[in-house]
């Protein structure tokens, strides 16, 4: 498989610049910087005795690992492949996302009526230590290679304005009112295995200010706009740190909802990348009312399938 790094975005500061120098190199190294920083926080959780210090750490190793988690997006993005290549890495990841998650094969055996089956081949799985968090790794990697094939269906950079939005109301729905609300109260187990959880949690009984997961979509939409950005010479670095700012203010809205199974993360996802791309979003006269006609069919339509799904 060949690959290039992508060279038509503005030079970045900061750790956003290495990544854009080496997007490979960068991708592995955060990945082992992700490993560790879970481990070792996980580590300093069990032995230090205060209360305070153990959600110290906590908060401290969560937002290190998310920082990580976008890090590894945006440099898995950088790398120019053809779509036959991208394609080739989804099934890849795919793969090794079934063999480090193997509660799949569970879920999997009791949809096809096979229980037992899948039961066997989660436990033969089920032997490395830390297997969950190289199901993050991978569950990361998988979405982010499938987001960014799926933007090549973009062909302006400024289309994913009506993309976030759809996005943001379709999440908003299915979280409350569709499938992703009956998985959470149903089959909570599915819900788990299509999420990187945090992998650092706080003891039990203790709250700490963090997001316990983030689900398999979130990472996908995510990866789209930002290969869309990377293509169109957009604002990609600023895109991915307004995203981590936001992620890291949306547990708030659990504080507000105590009584909230989840919330969907696409709206807070969306509201940071047209922000950190509101420049670039221009769009001529007939353009904005094609916008504003289309806005008021998919108003209506989410306020009917809202309608719909609440008797």
């Amino acid at each position: 498989m060949t690959t290039e790094a992508i060279t038509t975005e503005p030079h970045p500061a900061g750790p956003a610049a290495w990544s854009s120098r080496e997007p490979k190199r960068a991708a592995a190294v955060y990945i082992l910087g992700y490993l560790a920083i879970a481990t070792i926080g996980g580590l300093l959780t069990a032995v230090i005795p205060s209360p305070m210090g153990k959600v110290a750490v906590v908060t401290v190793a969560a937002a290190a690992t998310l920082a990580l988690s976008l890090l590894l997006v945006l440099s898995i993005c950088r790398v120019e492949m053809r779509p036959r290549t991208e394609f080739a890495w989804v099934v890849a990841m795919m793969v090794v996302f079934c063999l480090t998650r193997p509660v799949i094969f569970a879920i999997l055996g009791k949809l096809f009526g096979y229980p037992a089956a899948g039961a066997r081949l989660a436990e033969l799985f089920s032997v490395l230590p830390g297997q969950e968090l190289l199901g993050n790794a991978a569950l990361i990697a998988w979405a982010t290679f499938l987001g960014k094939l799926v933007s090549r269906v973009l062909r302006e950079g400024k289309l994913f304005l009506p993309v976030a939005v759809v996005a943001a109301i379709a999440d908003i729905i299915t979280v409350y009112r569709g499938p992703v609300r009956h998985i959470t109260e149903n089959a909570a187990e599915v819900a788990q295995a299509f999420s990187a959880s945090s992998p650092v949690l706080p003891p039990a009984g203790m709250a700490a200010p963090i997001l316990a997961a983030v689900g398999i979509g979130d990472f996908l939409f995510l990866a789209l706009f930002l290969a869309a950005a990377l293509r169109y010479s957009m604002a990609a670095v600023k895109t991915m740190w307004a995203v981590f700012a936001v992620m890291l203010i949306a547990p708030a809205a659990f504080y507000i909802w105590p009584e909230s199974y989840g919330i969907p993360g696409l709206p807070f996802l969306a509201a940071a990348v047209i922000w950190a791309n509101w420049r670039h979003l221009r769009f001529t006269s007939e353009e904005k009312r094609s916008l504003v006609f289309a806005g008021v069919l998919v108003a209506a339509a989410a306020a009917g399938l809202w309608a719909f799904l609440r008797k």
